[in-house]
């Protein structure tokens, strides 16, 4: 891209409210914006030299120190942007106002090999015509594609700072989705890092809200940047000033019904004062943030490993053992309970809902408000959506395969079984062999692995079957077998005689949330044949085999 043309200066100069000064202060400021893009577009800029270098040699925790030079911000915003590959496209978010702006030409400057979209995103709160208009100014001025959308804000509680913020993401999501972009720059300067972590503070957050904004995180398929993160806001002016760049000020930052505006203009210069001294209380809260994001990564690293020895999943369900999460400390156990919640789709659990789950009693069942179900019992939590479709019927393809996608799982059907053994010429014939019994060749294993049982550490049968001949030989009359999920009044007749199967799996201690979706064989009569991994109906050991099944992964599916 060539350096901004003409036309883009004088849409510059008209649009907006000024910050800084003219553009001619540029040459004295470092050279135009953006310079040649095309004589830089094989490598992006490497760190200068002199001051800034020897600050990146011992990286400050936290944000960097104030007073930074362009040279130096402008080596911060390629640090920032290392995780971006060469030659992407990325949609920068650019309200008109400062820091956008500013973020915008840093990453023209720094990294001229990216293909910048600006995207400027309209919530009708207030007249923003001016905002509008100093965005598309700095995108003819960058030779940027520019993307203007209109949100509907819908006020309500948490209130308009939340609900303008997730319409906001909402769009650029949408936009770099339309797009297949996969990066997103939104500019984040350490002084909105140092509000958003006193405003999680006063709310009682833990170790994730102390950690404020992350630099980089991934949603929606989408990688979110902020490269000026660790730059403080002051800077980001003189930026503005000593480039000639225009911008609009937001009038809300300085409504004093807007939390973030007492945050920065109430409470933050009194907690400098507080300090005492050459106090830097954004540098403080900074600082906090970032050590506690490095103690929330290590136990999150921690609480995965747990999730996966704790945890099973069963379908769209997932199932917790209670005696191992009781062993873990409570900021390891905590984790795996919102690891899971979001397994089934019921978003971040807050403290108070993680607090009542560990609290239930065995029978005892919490519906979240986002409609899931967390369930108790058996030595078992066990956590669905909130509506579970239960398990599809579906008729047993016999001999052959029946899938079930909801479960991820085959049911294979062998029939007739066990096959007579092949005749030997050279053996005399005495005629067909006497076919072999239950009892014979119950320990006969199919091939290949088999499923997991559903979860539930009680009374357990295998996940292969063997049935006689009298059970099979419906088959030979032309009748269907199925598959299905329960039905109220199910009864099947097991060892201990006739039984219903509610009691069956609640002997097997499998999960509430997970039993719909445990699978049901069922004769021509549509009663339970077999309830693998939990009972099978009782078979006379001395009668001939006849049939066999058993449940696998589906093939594929890992």
């Amino acid at each position: 891209m060539s350096a901004a043309p003409e036309s883009g200066r004088r849409a510059l100069a008209s649009a907006g409210e000024p910050v800084g000064g003219d553009r001619g202060a540029l040459a004295s400021a470092g050279g135009p914006v953006g310079g040649d893009r095309g004589a830089l577009a094989s490598a992006t800029r490497p760190p200068s030299s002199g001051a800034a270098s020897s600050q990146q040699a011992v990286r400050p925790v936290g944000a960097l120190p104030a007073g930074l030079s362009r040279d130096a911000m402008v080596d911060e915003v390629v640090r920032a942007c290392l995780p971006v590959p060469h030659g992407a496209t990325v949609l920068v978010a650019v309200s008109g106002g400062p820091d956008s702006t500013a973020m915008a030409h840093l990453i023209s400057i720094g990294r001229p090999d990216l293909e910048l979209e600006l995207v400027h995103v309209r919530h009708g709160l207030r007249d923003d015509a001016s905002d509008a208009a100093t965005a598309a100014a700095h995108a003819a001025a960058l030779e940027a594609r520019y993307h203007e959308d209109r949100v509907e804000v819908r006020v309500g509680r948490p209130g308009p700072e939340a609900a303008a913020r997730e319409a906001r993401y909402g769009a650029l999501f949408a936009r770099a989705a339309a797009g297949s972009v996969r990066w997103v720059t939104i500019g984040h300067t350490a002084d909105d890092q140092a509000e958003t972590v006193l405003m999680n503070l006063v709310r009682g957050a833990g170790l994730r809200g102390i950690g404020g904004m992350r630099p980089l995180r991934s949603q929606h398929g989408v990688r979110l940047l902020r490269p000026l993160l660790r730059i403080r806001r002051a800077d980001v002016g003189s930026f503005i000033v000593g480039e000639g760049l225009l911008a609009v000020a937001d009038p809300t930052n300085r409504d004093p019904d807007q939390r973030r505006a007492r945050a920065r203009h109430d409470v933050l210069p009194v907690l400098e004062r507080l300090a005492g001294g050459p106090g830097d209380v954004i540098g403080a809260l900074n600082r906090m943030a970032e050590l506690a994001r490095i103690d929330t990564d290590a136990l999150d690293a921690l609480a995965a490993q747990h999730t996966a020895h704790l945890s099973v999943a069963w379908g769209v369900t997932r199932a917790v053992r209670l005696d191992l999460l009781r062993r873990l400390p409570r900021a390891l156990s905590t984790r795996v309970l919102r690891t899971t919640a979001v397994a089934v789709g019921a978003g971040e659990l807050p403290a108070d809902a993680v607090a009542r789950i560990i609290a239930l009693r065995p029978g005892e069942a919490l519906h979240l408000t986002t409609g899931a179900l967390v369930s108790c019992g058996g030595g078992w939590l066990g956590f669905a959506p909130g509506a579970v479709e239960p398990l599809r019927s579906e008729v047993l393809t016999v001999p052959g395969t029946t899938t079930l996608p909801q479960l991820g799982l085959d049911v294979h059907v062998e029939w007739p079984w066990p096959l007579a053994p092949s005749a030997d010429p050279a053996q005399l014939d005495l005629g067909p062999p006497a076919p072999a019994t239950l009892d014979e060749v119950d320990d006969d294993e199919p091939p290949g692995t088999l499923a997991q049982a559903p979860p539930g550490p009680g009374p357990r049968s295998r996940m292969w079957a063997v049935f006689s001949d009298r059970v099979s030989g419906a088959l030979a009359r032309g009748v269907d077998f199925s598959v299905r999920a329960r039905r109220d009044g199910d009864r099947l007749r097991c060892g201990g005689g006739v039984r219903k199967l509610q009691d069956l799996l609640v002997d097997a201690h499998v999960p509430r949330a997970c039993r719909d979706l445990v699978p049901i064989v069922v004769d021509e009569h549509d009663e339970p044949l077999w309830v693998p991994g939990v009972a099978q109906r009782a078979c006379d050991g001395e009668a001939a085999a006849g049939m066999r099944m058993w449940v696998a992964p589906t093939t594929g599916l890992t």
